[in-house]
């Protein structure tokens, strides 16, 4: 009979991790937090991603709370896309559910529009006590590649720094790399790293 063991998750840095590392656990899998301060220089490139994407033909801008469909949509089609650990996992959100929350403010999103009115990229973000953090990010397969994540994020930080919000958090799974260099692009930090040990 199979027996699945326990998996730990400890920051890289927690001198437990390293004791179980020495004692022969496994990295099973790892996620990552990052946090970004606005500055003069971070709103530049912000405003550079943007810039790009519109240059190449898509609108990005703030999402009304009536286009929750369509983002829950683009969400539902790549839902299989986005990588599973211990530590990190995403659930399609209910569409009335979130189309709520943007009109009561507890949730903002942004999204990179094509010429068609196709929503091809979105992310949303909510507030914390000392930050806005991203709740999660997508980009349509076919539109992969083009920058078109890290010009949502960045307009979302333009839009919400104009209100006051100077600092900013995200984070995901060791896999997927191309989020963390999207947000890495925009002034992001990678603060910490998790280990999910396995005995």
């Amino acid at each position: 009979m199979t027996t699945t063991q326990p998996v730990r998750v400890l920051r890289s840095d927690d001198p437990e991790a390293a004791r179980l590392l020495d004692s022969g656990a496994r990295v099973r899998s790892e996620s990552w937090g990052a946090r970004l301060t606005v500055t003069p220089d971070v709103l530049d490139t912000c405003r550079a991603a943007v810039d790009a994407a519109r240059e190449a033909g898509w609108t990005v801008r703030a999402l009304a709370p009536e286009e929750a469909t369509a983002l829950v949509a683009l969400d539902a089609g790549a839902a299989g896309d986005y990588p599973v650990t211990v530590a990190t996992s995403h659930d399609v959100p209910d569409a009335g559910e979130l189309g709520a929350a943007l009109a009561a403010g507890e949730r903002w999103a942004f999204g990179a529009f094509a010429a068609d009115g196709r929503l091809d990229a979105a992310t949303v973000l909510y507030p914390v006590a000392d930050r806005v953090d991203i709740d999660f990010t997508v980009t349509r397969a076919a539109a992969r590649r083009r920058g078109l994540a890290t010009a949502v994020k960045g307009a979302a930080v333009l839009d919400l720094a104009a209100t006051g919000r100077t600092r900013f958090g995200t984070g995901g799974s060791g896999d997927n790399v191309a989020s963390r260099r999207a947000n890495e692009a925009l002034g992001y930090v990678v603060t910490e790293r998790w280990l999910h040990l396995e005995a």
